[in-house]
């Protein structure tokens, strides 16, 4: 048996950069340029003996990684393995061969490795290109539906498996007696039955918090390695051994081990409180039951309602979940929770995700934005409503007119915290924030700073001085965020575009990615033709890929060109359409119409056939374009910085066609955050004559 030294370094050295004239770069290349398994004619030559040495070395690295953390082994390394694993795999299957009968089983070995290596939004971006002519096995698609946390589809998929009389023991021993059954049908047989057992297990244990029937749920799975590895069924074995260390990472990080079973002191009906806060979570459409790394410190101390907070995450790396633990402390202990967000974009997303999370726990949720004044329904939220989501200004305003209307209030959530600054909305935001600190009542409440990364050193360290009113205590960091993102550029060069990945002079690449078009009549130049066209084919060709693109354009007034131009392009021929269907954006449409009029380029794009695009303009499309986003019906976006800033856009590929802002460079801070919003694949586009 190997050891914990052994295994370590070994594991060290074949993840180094470089391993076997660097075999992950070479099949991430070829992954990159080939389509449906095909290579373009001008592409490099790759080894024939690609393939099985991409899958002997995602084997050779899965197999080290799980026994070194079976090992109680460092973290780190193994996660580190669990990447490479996971990269390997992808590697093997991206842009391959339909026909290819390993492809599902790949698929789900790198969705696994992933998951292992804490990036379940990779896994789940993996598992979602799976269809369902792919070769997979009962027990494969009972793990892909764990990982995708379709629960409901788990149980449902096990209870046809188990209810299946030829699954039952019975059925076996009958059809084995019969000679119907080889030994190894029989070995799969029971196999996947026995996974099934023990996924049921585990689900009930999520739904529960009854850690027993995890005991019985990783025993049951240990008993069925057992037999899969005397049997030699390897498939049945990895996605075995694969399932039972997943059980063991996922209900370590779940709620119901990171919430204390008791409340703060004074609450009420907290064991109640959380018990429908857990089961909210867990009925969602996919399940959501568990913290992500970044998530975890700050979640254990966001349970203490005496501790004030600065949580500095990417964007994307769950601030929303932090703040809506502190608030469900405040709320057990019978106190008001405020939210204040400097952008009205920003107070409807974070409106929609509390009244998502607590209006089935008996809260109600209401937001106050718009100019400052104050009206009398929203002088009457803002004493009455359980939470409540408000600008700066607003808040600012209601204060000075009646300081008592948040007595009651037991935490204020400071979001976007980083926006706090020189400029003249940061500079109110700031003097909101002091007068929040100056009142006399302020021991009272609670306050939970928000905010993307800062660099560590004086700024952080004096924004925590700050909110904490100079108690000690330290911030909380981490660099970590859900997915990969992966640098490029796009450069026209010739009669195409290369896009360019890693910034690295032999770095992957694609030729000739976006291919120049002939004139059409009567336009007499071709296909693209400047930076916003090639921006915009661009897009186009992400989004052929399955791939959410958003372009950012570093200044408000540029949106409404894109639009102009994409819908002259869609009309000319160059662009197909992007929508299937016209009616699932029809509610933004009518929203579109009553804000815009039917005439204004925003709504006019939504309504080009298949062109599934949705514009940010200087008076915005709030609830349709919003809500149609959230569903991920469209495919291309294009944002301002208004709308860019602090949002969760669901894309994955950003797209900066300039990266100045009237003739100045944007500073690296906003690069960086821009790039939070879309946590995919990054590029920014060059147009090179």
């Amino acid at each position: 048996m190997e050891t914990t030294e052994e295994l370590t370094a070994f594991l060290l050295d074949i993840t180094q950069d470089g391993y076997r004239g660097r075999l992950q770069a070479r099949g991430q290349a070829r992954a990159l340029i080939r389509h449906e398994g095909n290579l373009p004619p001008d592409a490099p030559a790759f080894s024939e003996g690609l393939d099985s040495d991409l899958a002997d070395y995602g084997f050779s690295v899965l197999r080290v990684s799980l026994a070194l953390r079976e090992l109680g082994g460092d973290a780190v390394t193994w996660r580190k393995g669990f990447v490479q694993a996971g990269g390997a795999f992808e590697a093997l299957v991206q842009n391959g061969s339909q026909a290819d009968a390993s492809r599902g089983f790949y698929r789900t070995m790198g969705a696994a490795s992933y998951h292992l290596a804490n990036y379940s939004a990779l896994a789940f971006s993996l598992l979602s290109q799976l269809q369902a002519d792919q070769n997979r096995s009962p027990a494969e698609d009972a793990l892909a539906l764990l990982i995708v946390r379709d629960l409901q589809g788990l149980v449902q998929r096990a209870r046809e498996w188990l209810s299946s009389p030829a699954n039952r023991d019975e059925g076996i021993a009958r059809a084995a007696a019969e000679g119907a059954l080889d030994p190894d049908d029989i070995v799969s047989r029971v196999a996947t039955s026995t996974m099934f057992r023990a996924l049921v297990f585990f689900e009930f244990a999520l739904q529960t918090g009854q850690e027993s029937l995890v005991v019985e749920a990783r025993n049951l799975l240990k008993r069925a390695i057992s037999l899969t590895g005397a049997a030699s069924a390897v498939s049945l074995w990895w996605i075995l051994r694969i399932t039972v260390n997943l059980i063991d990472d996922l209900w370590a990080s779940s709620l119901h081990k990171v919430l204390p079973s008791e409340g703060p002191p004074g609450s009420q009906d907290y064991t109640q409180l959380r018990k429908l806060f857990v089961s909210e979570l867990y009925c969602r459409r996919s399940s959501e039951v568990e913290l992500w790394p970044s998530q975890l410190l700050a979640a254990q101390r966001a349970v203490d309602v005496s501790d004030d907070l600065v949580v500095a995450l990417p964007t994307s790396a769950g601030k929303t979940r932090i703040a809506e633990i502190a608030a469900l402390m405040a709320l057990a202990c019978g106190k008001r929770v405020l939210i204040v967000t400097p952008l009205r974009a920003l107070s409807a997303q974070t409106e929609r995700s509390f009244r998502k999370t607590f209006t089935p726990l008996g809260f109600s949720v209401s937001s106050l934005y718009g100019s400052s004044g104050v009206a009398g329904n929203d002088e009457d939220a803002l004493r009455e409503q359980n939470i409540v989501i408000a600008t700066p200004e607003k808040l600012d305003f209601a204060l000075r007119n009646d300081p008592d209307i948040i007595n009651d209030v037991g935490l204020i959530v400071l979001d976007e915290g980083h926006l706090i600054g020189p400029s003249e909305r940061e500079i109110r935001y700031e003097n909101l924030v002091q007068r929040l600190l100056r009142r006399t009542d302020h021991g009272d409440r609670r306050i939970v700073c928000l905010s993307a990364i800062l660099p560590a050193g004086d700024q952080l360290n004096d924004l925590t001085a700050w909110i904490r009113s100079d108690a000690p205590g330290d911030p909380i960091q981490s660099s970590w965020r859900p997915t990969r993102q992966r640098f490029g550029t796009l450069s026209w060069l010739g009669n195409s575009a290369r896009l360019s990945f890693d910034l690295e002079p032999d770095g992957p690449f694609i030729r000739h990615f976006v291919p120049e078009v002939p004139p059409i009549r009567p336009r007499r130049k071709a296909f693209p033709k400047d930076n916003k066209e090639l921006t915009l084919a661009a897009a186009w060709k992400f989004s052929e890929q399955g791939k959410r693109a958003l372009v950012f354009c570093t200044q408000r007034d540029h949106v409404e060109g894109f639009a102009e131009t994409a819908l002259d392009l869609q009309r000319r021929g160059f662009l197909p359409s992007l929508l299937a269907n016209a009616q699932e954006v029809e509610r933004a449409m009518a929203v579109g119409r009553e804000w815009l009029g039917a005439e204004h380029p925003a709504v006019r794009c939504l309504a080009i056939g298949r062109c599934d695009s949705s514009w940010s303009s200087s008076r915005p499309l709030p609830a349709g374009s919003g809500d149609t986003t959230c569903r991920s019906v469209l495919r291309v976006t294009v944002a301002s910085p208004t709308l860019a800033q602090g949002l969760n856009l669901n894309a994955a590929v950003l797209l900066i066609p300039n990266l100045y802002r009237a003739g100045t460079l944007i500073t690296g801070e906003e690069f960086c955050q821009r790039c939070g919003a879309a946590p995919g694949a990054h590029s920014w586009i060059s147009k090179d004559s």
